[in-house]
């Protein structure tokens, strides 16, 4: 059995690309033949290591020097270029990464699509979940992944999330409130829902959770609430100014977050890191995780920092309610509430033992999130879905 991944950039950062990744290689780990379909490449190697087995497909290298072959005709570049320069018609306008997207990139994708001639076929946004109920063989078994709840995407998505995702063959969500949510706005239709989580390996090592360092990591954007952090952390500095937060990734707001930590005077305590391929040895090294995203439907992050034994304080989102129980294995505040963010951080940088007792629930909590559960789920999707196209 084939299994194709289709993704926007395999070889850069964020819960995404993690999340396939992993899943790519329990997949391959189980002699399955697996192909990652990478719309852009941005880098010689990937991120996150990928079982050598793993086929890597890139349709754009966007590389510098590297936009056109050494003997590519006049004519040809001409053409691409011009193509490039046009914006992109298939995807929808209210995707995050819609500006990377052009005509070049539409009639590569359609291609690559209508290739896939068997085996599963996994797809990672909504416009790609389209995509592949308009442009996918017959045969393959078309599953779509849902990373937001449905209310986080606007309007446009919305109707094409009703219009089109009936035509998919399975669905999967990462928490009960989006399965229950997407399965009512879908109507019951033939199309089924799973709720299949991210999943990471426990490492060995545990956090000591001695070091006075608090980490964070994912796009800086607006979405995943830095800003809220950092006025946080700007309060509890002033009680416990040998306390340090390190922020890891990189975006669009680094220009704003960088001027809010001058702005709050906390540029001796509060750190602006980039991006890393390693974020469970800095977890290790860290004795708190903040997540202060504004909507987060899941937190691949969160996962991770327990399975080194690092307690999360986190906004109550959607997703870190069903991933965090309070007080048992981390803390939840109020959503978007920075005074309570700050006392939550305050609450375990006071209580060592607080920490350890947390962070070793946490540690034990996480197996839900390993392959040893979620692999299950995956076989059973493939299982039952192979059942129906025989039937």
């Amino acid at each position: 059995m084939k299994i194709t991944f289709l993704v926007y950039n395999i070889y850069g950062m964020g819960g995404t690309v993690r999340t396939v990744a992993n899943t790519a290689n329990y997949f391959a780990s189980k002699n399955y033949t697996v192909e990652i379909i990478s719309i852009r490449r941005t880098s010689e190697k990937p991120l996150f290591k990928l079982n050598p087995k793993i086929k890597l497909t890139p349709l754009f290298d966007a590389r510098k020097g590297k936009l056109f072959g050494k003997n590519t005709p006049g004519y040809k570049r001409f053409i691409k270029q011009m193509l490039l320069n046009i914006p992109s018609f298939l995807i929808d306008k209210n995707e995050d990464l819609y500006k990377m997207f052009n005509l070049f990139l539409d009639l590569k994708l359609i291609k690559t699509i209508k290739k896939v001639k068997k085996g599963v076929f996994i797809t990672t946004i909504p416009s790609f979940n389209v995509l592949s109920t308009k442009y996918s063989n017959n045969d393959v078994i078309k599953v779509g992944q849902e990373h937001k709840f449905f209310d986080a995407h606007a309007n446009s998505l919305q109707r094409k999330i009703k219009k089109h995702y009936k035509n998919l063959d399975a669905i999967t969500c990462l928490t009960e409130a989006d399965k229950a949510d997407y399965e009512n706005v879908l109507g019951g239709g033939s199309v089924k829902l799973y709720k299949i989580e991210n999943a990471t390996h426990i490492p060995e090592e545990s956090a000591k959770l001695e070091n006075k360092q608090v980490i964070a990591a994912g796009r800086f954007s607006h979405e995943k609430g830095y800003d809220l952090l950092i006025q946080a952390f700007s309060k509890v500095m002033k009680q416990y100014p040998d306390w340090k937060l390190k922020i890891f990734g990189t975006g669009e707001e680094l220009g704003d977050l960088r001027s809010l930590i001058f702005e709050e005077k906390a540029y001796n305590n509060i750190y602006l890191m980039p991006k890393t391929d390693n974020i469970i040895k800095e977890m290790a090294n860290s004795s708190i995780y903040a997540l202060s995203s504004r909507r987060e439907s899941f937190g691949m992050v969160i996962i991770e920092a327990m399975s080194v034994g690092v307690p999360c304080v986190s906004f109550a989102c959607t997703g870190p309610r069903e991933v965090i129980s309070d007080y048992e294995d981390g803390i939840l505040v109020e959503e978007g509430n920075v005074e309570e963010l700050a006392k939550g951080l305050l609450t375990l940088i006071e209580s060592e033992s607080l920490r350890k007792k947390l962070g070793k629930k946490a540690k034990e909590n996480v197996e839900r999130y390993t392959f040893n559960v979620v692999g299950e789920k995956w076989e059973s999707l493939i299982q039952d879905q192979i059942a129906q196209k025989s039937f």
